[in-house]
């Protein structure tokens, strides 16, 4: 048995937006309370971290490598199949900029009202996504449930949202799988890997959640 462990990157250091393959950094700062925060949780649970991967976008990669760094880990593997979707012309494009052009803003909002049917401008397509996050989750998958290791996996809400619709078979093409479920930045999402199954075990859960009196109650 092992644990795969995926944790969002921290917020980014930038206007919000959709931040999908636009290489867009954390302050040091965050990354580092994160780090804090995740250390605290290994102890208090008493978890080892034996391998690691990454988004090699920079908002994931930073922040993998200081964790790797502070346990004197093997440098974390970067993997371009767990980098955010590509939200093309409309990527990293601040929200605010789109507001003001109605006629991008009501792109914008067929997309989110429809993901797979409204895609938008040159951007990767939600069933190709789906299908490169699935992969290479399946592979991370095999990995662990051979060597029976504990992942860290550094990636992005998007990715996060895809390996859930993949393990609990959630329709990915479901808007509300992305309106109504909150990956929040820094959270750990956590799925247990047996022999013959995947279980998730936690879902976005906030780093300094996982308190000694609620693992009590739970």
């Amino acid at each position: 048995m092992a644990n795969i462990y995926l944790l969002r990157h921290g917020k980014v250091d930038g206007e919000a937006a959709l931040y999908g393959h636009t290489d867009v950094p954390v302050t040091p700062a965050t990354n580092e309370k994160i780090n804090q925060d995740f250390t605290a949780f290994c102890q208090r649970k008493n978890i080892t971290i034996d391998h690691m991967v990454t988004s090699p976008l920079i908002r994931c990669l930073s922040l993998a490598q200081l964790i790797a760094s502070s346990r004197s880990l093997a440098a974390p593997k970067a993997l371009d199949a767990i980098k955010e979707m590509n939200f093309g012309q409309y990527d990293g494009v601040p929200f605010d900029a789109l507001h003001q052009q109605p006629e991008h803003w009501q792109v914008l909002e067929k997309f989110w009202q429809d993901p797979v049917q409204q895609s938008l401008p040159e951007a990767e397509l939600l069933t190709g996504f789906s299908y490169r996050v699935s992969h290479a989750w399946q592979q991370l998958v095999e990995q662990a449930r051979h060597l029976e290791q504990n992942t860290l996996v550094v990636c992005h809400g998007g990715v996060i949202r895809m390996i859930l619709a993949h393990v609990l078979n959630v329709d990915f093409r479901n808007p509300l799988w992305y309106t109504q479920l909150s990956i929040g930045n820094g959270s750990l999402t956590t799925i247990e890997v047996k022999e013959n199954d995947t279980r998730v075990k936690h879902i976005a859960k906030p780093l300094d959640g996982f308190s000694t009196a609620s693992e009590q109650v739970a």
